[in-house]
């Protein structure tokens, strides 16, 4: 693993090494040790089928023409992620919206009106995605009796569509800031009885209806402490992840691990088990406030995704939902996965291609293999996917500036197959990003070009770069 210094003296080689290793992957350092994963034998994790999502403010659902089915640019691009997965429409807007079944339409961060029309729309573009969504009712400063109506309006509009329902969002700061939305101190336990309340009602008046919560912004205790005390009220455990702060984001920050997430996930791991209730990051990304620009809209946010997406997907996360779009401030975020000229085109942004790998890589899967490796201290993670046991895929992410890194698939049983990677110019390349030597059209749509073949079992992985191995069938 590299420290802080040595990460920082190799940045004044980094454009020219990294240019390298991007354009030869046949290219490995003469003293670069073979790394041999080997299945630890631990139990397999489960991954589920619909793991892949997107996150929206609710103002995306209100805005014209974007999450239509006439938008084929935008479906082709959400269907090239996988046949199932999850749009979570809420975020801060949500605090900012109110249903009016026959209203006009508004898509502004602190004043959003969805409409019946809307819903069907949206109805309508989950169908032809095949996806399912979790929605958000106003629970911070709208009244129980309009969510009773909403809530029956999205339950009839979306069908089985509807994965779940959630009250609020990042409600533990409900009693934070300029203007709180509840008298402080807004504890858990006042939070619960309001929950509770406004659950009984909706439930009494939509049967059937499921729950997310708490959806904290990042409070892990609010979150073990609703799974402690579910009692059947809750279906789906939510929080939120960020690296870090748009003002005070870095590459580095996405190239070296977090120290603080780990744990974090091994405490959303145990609430999940102890309670049997899964848990999903449904709100995610690089920097809250947008993004950093400059870094989370660039090849190193596309490295950043897809090992973050195989990380949470190693520790039981039932799924993960990166944002995009529009966020609260009213700019399209930079690191969003599709990027939207707010003129009608949407295209791949750089994680978009992150996310397309990890799509690549779980296809066929339905589980990570817990395995051993030694990287030899390169900054290198290695994920292996599979089903039954048996290895199919295996993914590395070399995120080291300076070095090269060299992989043996023969201890899993994999001596020949085909390799996708994912690669660019350079880190700072917002452009030129292609996974399977191809690039997203201008239609929205990937298909691989050249396959690489894998036939004595190693493979070389370039500095700043990602692989994804498949077994040959």
């Amino acid at each position: 693993m590299f420290s802080r210094r040595a990460f920082l003296r190799n940045a004044v080689k980094y454009g020219a090494s990294l240019s390298l290793g991007c354009s030869s992957p046949a290219l490995v350092n003469a003293n670069d040790l073979l790394n041999t994963p080997r299945l630890s034998g631990a139990a397999p994790v489960s991954v589920a089928g619909n793991f892949i999502g997107l996150g929206y403010e609710m103002s995306s659902v209100a805005t014209p023409g974007l999450l239509n089915i006439d938008n084929h640019r935008y479906l082709n691009l959400i269907k090239g992620l996988g046949s199932a997965g999850v749009l979570r429409v809420g975020g801060i807007v949500a605090d900012y919206t109110r249903y009016e079944a026959a209203g006009t339409s508004r898509a502004e961060r602190q004043n959003t009106v969805i409409t019946r029309a809307d819903l069907n729309r949206f109805a309508e573009f989950l169908k032809a995605t095949g996806w399912s969504a979790i929605w958000s009712v106003n629970f911070a400063q709208g009244r129980m009796e309009d969510a009773i109506v909403e809530a029956r309006a999205v339950a009839n509009a979306l069908g089985d569509r509807l994965l779940a329902l959630e009250l609020g969002n990042e409600v533990e700061n409900y009693g934070r800031g300029e203007k709180p939305f509840r008298t402080s101190p807004y504890n858990y336990e006042t939070y619960r009885a309001e929950y509770s309340e406004w659950l009984a009602a909706i439930r009494k008046a939509v049967p059937g209806i499921r729950f997310a919560a708490p959806d904290t912004a990042s409070s892990v205790e609010w979150v073990e402490r609703m799974a402690n005390d579910a009692k059947g009220d809750v279906q789906l455990l939510t929080t939120h992840y960020y690296r870090g702060s748009q003002k005070y984001g870095t590459a580095e920050q996405l190239l070296l691990p977090d120290p603080h997430l780990k744990d974090v996930l091994v405490r959303l791991r145990t609430a999940s088990q102890q309670s049997g209730i899964p848990w999903r990051m449904c709100e995610t990304n690089s920097f809250f406030g947008g993004g950093r620009p400059g870094v989370s809209d660039t090849f190193v946010g596309a490295l950043w995704t897809l090992d973050y997406m195989l990380l949470l997907a190693q520790y039981g996360c039932a799924g993960v939902n990166i944002e995009t779009g529009i966020n609260q401030l009213g700019f399209i975020s930079s690191y969003s996965p599709i990027q939207d000229d707010q003129k009608g085109m949407n295209a791949a942004g750089p994680p978009y291609y992150g996310m397309l790998a990890f799509a690549a890589a779980i296809a066929d899967c339905d589980e990570v293999l817990p395995i051993d490796i030694d990287t030899h201290g390169i900054n290198m993670t290695t994920y292996v996917l599979g089903r039954g046991g048996k290895a199919r895929s295996v993914v590395i992410v070399n995120k080291d500036n300076s070095q090269d890194g060299r992989l043996s698939i023969r201890e899993l049983g994999m001596n020949s197959g085909k390799a996708l990677r994912l690669t660019a110019p350079s880190a700072e390349s917002k452009t030129g990003i292609t996974f399977g030597d191809s690039a997203v059209d201008l239609d929205g749509r990937w298909k691989a070009g050249t396959k690489e073949e894998i036939r004595d079992g190693a493979v070389a992985i370039p500095r700043m770069s990602a692989v994804v191995l498949r077994t040959a069938k």
